[in-house]
């Protein structure tokens, strides 16, 4: 993991060093301006070698007179130049400039002048915690500023230390630069203090299950988003350390049913919200979802709190990192009741405090064993093609100005801006770290607008398929569906949900069932009812028990047998479908109301009652009745 420390970071740590208004270059100089004197002889200079003078010189004018709106438009026309000129081995000086403009735009946030030099000086002289938080930072997302009031609060108090562990005090300053707080129903719950959450990742470190020091910043940040007492923490270690399953700790709290059957306050809300507590009095989904994903936390674990997306009294339950071989992976399926599999999940993001799919985040899996350079340079070729793309929109044309005479090892030409060139940015940023799920997403942005070739989706469906298939599915479908939907022909978007159900078909059966319904509803738009019609009977068939998707299969099957004036088939499928699905064990009833089974059930004695068929309504009746008489255990 090597980040050469760029020669501006070294020139400034001289403090009060101005460098005059020319820069010497061996036989001759040039003007501030960039301009060769006619009389010069200038001798010439690679383009990283340009570039970081060029970076040098506006870093040091920016500490000098503190223009940091000049230094702004400098760097990112530099970067501009970089972008536009960058030959195949120029990666170094695009992540050197794509770093000072981040670098420069994100401090530039503090409100504070006095404040604001202060935080650039100390960055500028801590290059591997300033480029970790400055890469990790999502701007417009977050507040930024308070990201680097944090920083400065942690320095204070914990000195040279924040510096010798830049992961873990990007990621505490990137989630915690305002506290955090959950709300697990009636309890409300909240962050520890970072200084004390900080010493407490320090100290036990070794006990850690994937370590401190070398785990990635965006995967920490699914560490330290901890809303647990650094004392509760610390019993949760002594209790689970080395735990590899986290997701299993989520029925190790037994399930307080006296909460439903008996309306009564959980005891756990009288004796104290705590993780000891919540371990001996039990709780419902919400409590056991938040014990398992806060011991993870406790033992070095990254985990999510998920929550259902299409539950009727909502339900929750835990996502994981884990460790498979010398790989990892994020698992939502161990930790969760049987009756919600299938079900779409939502979480938080840490640092941005918003909502989005789990599936969003399983990619992050596979940053484990990449490196810190690699990580950067993901990001920044994804910069590089989001300033390509937005001055495909509202901010005119990209025309980097030419670079003096005397740079050599770069284009001729500049890059004509255009889908392809930004795409082949994207591939680039794909091979130096394709756990950076904004590359993918930022592919996925572009087909959704019709900006990829047929070719081009073929293409990135299948480099998805291939490495997202079987580790990270779920991520591959949230990218690969909007890209397969922008497909207009119907026949071309069919065989793309082909692959895509080939894929799936026989592992992953909830997304499986998800591309047939997406195939029924691309025939259903074109009027193709009876094969809209034959899709939506595979899901009820085949995968009546994967999901949440049983239910709207049969709602627009029953959909178009009633366009069909088919309604007298209508019992006849409610029959068909609930028979496929297995009953579940005996519950309480707020879980036996949420599975399908007991859905489709209503549905079908509804219909048989609407139809005087009391007898028959009668005995589904009592049969979904007897189901929701809870046994011990469960």
């Amino acid at each position: 993991m090597t980040f050469h420390k760029p020669i501006w970071a070294m020139a400034l740590v001289c403090a009060g060093m101005l460098l005059t208004s020319h820069v010497n270059l061996a036989a001759g100089a040039v003007t501030a301006s960039g301009k060769v004197p006619a009389d010069a002889k200038v001798k010439k200079i690679r383009l990283g070698q340009w570039t970081d003078q060029k970076i040098k010189k506006d870093l040091a004018a920016l500490v000098e007179n503190g223009h940091f709106r000049i230094a702004r438009k400098k760097l990112g026309r530099l970067e501009d130049q970089i972008i536009g000129y960058m030959p195949r081995n120029g990666l170094p000086a695009l992540r050197h400039a794509d770093f000072a403009r981040r670098l420069v735009n994100q401090v530039s946030s503090i409100s504070n002048h006095h404040h604001r030099m202060k935080m650039l000086k100390f960055l500028l002289a801590n290059h591997e915690l300033a480029a970790t938080l400055v890469f990790l930072n999502r701007p417009g997302q977050q507040n930024v500023a308070q990201v680097y009031h944090r920083l400065a609060a942690m320095h204070r108090k914990l000195g040279p230390m924040v510096v010798a562990y830049p992961n873990l005090t990007a990621a505490i300053c990137a989630v915690l630069y305002q506290p955090l707080t959950m709300h697990i129903n009636e309890n409300t719950v909240h962050s520890p203090d970072p200084v004390a959450l900080f010493k407490y990742y320090v100290r036990y470190q070794r006990a850690m299950y994937f370590g401190i020091r070398g785990v990635p910043a965006r995967l920490l940040i699914y560490v330290v988003d901890s809303c647990s007492s650094v004392p509760s923490m610390t019993w949760a270690l002594n209790q689970y350390h080395g735990d590899s399953m986290v997701g299993q700790l989520f029925f190790r709290v037994p399930y307080d049913y006296s909460t439903f059957l008996h309306g009564a306050k959980k005891e756990v809300d009288v004796k104290g919200y705590n993780l000891p507590n919540i371990l001996r009095y039990g709780g419902v989904c919400a409590d056991q979802a938040f014990f398992a994903s806060q011991v993870g936390k406790a033992i070095g674990v990254p985990t999510a709190y998920d929550v259902g997306m299409s539950s009727v009294v909502g339900h929750a339950w835990v996502g994981f990192l884990q460790q498979v071989g010398n790989q990892a992976g994020w698992n939502f399926n161990v930790g969760r009741y049987r009756e919600y599999r299938g079900v779409m999940g939502m979480v938080q993001n840490p640092m941005t405090r918003r909502h989005e799919p789990d599936s969003f985040m399983s990619l992050s899996g596979q940053l484990i064993g990449t490196t810190q350079q690699q990580r950067w340079n993901a990001v920044v070729l994804t910069d590089a093609a989001m300033r390509l793309l937005s001055f495909s929109g509202t901010h005119g044309t990209f025309s980097p100005g030419p670079l003096p005479a005397y740079v050599f090892g770069c284009a001729a030409k500049p890059l004509v801006n255009s889908v392809p060139v930004q795409l082949s940015l994207l591939q680039r940023a794909v091979h130096q770290c394709d756990g950076y799920a904004e590359s993918w997403m930022l592919v996925g942005y572009l087909a959704s607008k019709g900006k990829l070739t047929l070719a081009e989706k073929t293409l990135w469906t299948g480099a998805l398929m291939r490495l997202c298939g079987q580790r990270y599915p779920d991520f591959a479908m949230a990218v690969m569906q909007p890209m397969i939907m922008s497909v207009k022909n119907p026949q071309q978007q069919n065989q793309f949900w082909n692959r895509a159900f080939r894929l799936f078909a026989s592992t992953r059966f909830d997304l499986a069932a998800q591309v047939r319904m997406m195939q029924a509803r691309l025939w259903r738009k074109a009027g193709h009812y009876n094969r809209a019609g034959r899709y939506l009977m595979d899901v009820i068939d085949q995968y009546a028990n994967a999901g949440p998707f049983i239910l709207q299969a049969l709602h627009q099957a029953v959909a178009i047998l009633r366009r069909q004036k088919h309604n007298s088939d209508i019992t006849k499928l409610y029959e068909v479908t609930w028979a496929r699905i297995h009953a579940p064990p005996r519950m309480a009833d707020p879980f036996m109301h949420e599975s399908n089974w007991y859905q489709v059930g209503k549905l079908l004695e509804k219909r048989l009652r609407g139809q005087g068929e009391s007898l028959m309504a009668d005995k589904v009746r009592r049969e979904l009745q007897a189901a929701g008489n809870p046994v011990a255990g469960n």
